[in-house]
């Protein structure tokens, strides 16, 4: 990946009803632009609105080289395992170029820098890291793992996902009660999903950090890494 040949990159994300999302996903793209000159980059997105990974391709069909796909994704779940490599496809057929895709971004130990970077002016010792949840539950259970390990015992740390799999009010139970704990968001953009963790919390008294992980220096820094180490499948 080094030298003054441009690559072309897509970040695949989710997307939202919610423009705060691509709002997002365009800082991230910023951050990870700024870093690494030589790389174009753009974003597109599997769901609710464009471009699609049919946009980008048309866009990028008079490129030449392959095209890095990568996963604005957490976990090994259903869309890292299903619409992912159906967006590479489809990537390939609207640019007529090959598309090696890299790893999703999570999960990865850098993930949890992340979270530690949004907390970094927050004084609470206790924290409860809000998932959005999947229903592949070995993906969450893989990405809480990741966290717990990788996070550090600066603080205390439970988990609890949207979808009720790890229960908000075990979490604070786990922490002692809601005194001096405070929630933060393990999702990489806003939108409605972070809305609702912020709501919940509060019902359990539990205040909330500022910021998303697409706000942060460390996934920067986990996309780069997962575009140069990025190869093609034999």
């Amino acid at each position: 990946m080094s030298g003054n040949l441009t690559r072309d990159v897509v970040l695949v994300a989710h997307g939202s009803p919610d423009s705060r999302h691509a709002r997002d996903i365009d800082a991230l793209i910023r951050r990870v632009a700024g870093r690494a000159p030589h790389l174009r980059v753009t974003a597109a997105y599997l769901d609710h609105h464009g471009p699609s990974v049919a946009d980008v391709g048309t866009a990028y069909s008079m490129g030449v080289g392959p095209i890095i796909l990568v996963p604005v994704l957490l976990t090994r779940a259903f869309h890292t395992r299903v619409d992912i490599p159906d967006a590479a496809e489809g990537l390939g057929q609207a640019s007529g170029r090959a598309v090696i895709t890299a790893e999703a971004l999570g999960p990865h130990p850098l993930v949890a820098t992340a979270v530690r970077e949004l907390l970094r002016h927050r004084q609470e010792r206790q924290v409860v890291v809000f998932l959005a949840g999947s229903s592949r539950r070995a993906a969450i259970e893989e990405l809480v793992e990741q966290l717990r390990a990788a996070l550090g015992p600066e603080r205390s740390y439970a988990f609890a996902t949207l979808d009720g799999y790890l229960p908000l009010a075990g979490a604070v139970r786990d922490l002692g009660g809601p005194a001096g704990v405070v929630g933060v968001a393990g999702m990489i953009a806003q939108g409605v999903l972070r809305d609702r963790m912020v709501s919940q919390c509060a019902e359990h008294g539990v205040p909330f950090a500022d910021g998303v992980l697409a706000q942060t220096d460390a996934l920067a820094e986990l996309t780069l890494l997962r575009i140069g180490a990025a190869r093609p499948t034999a």
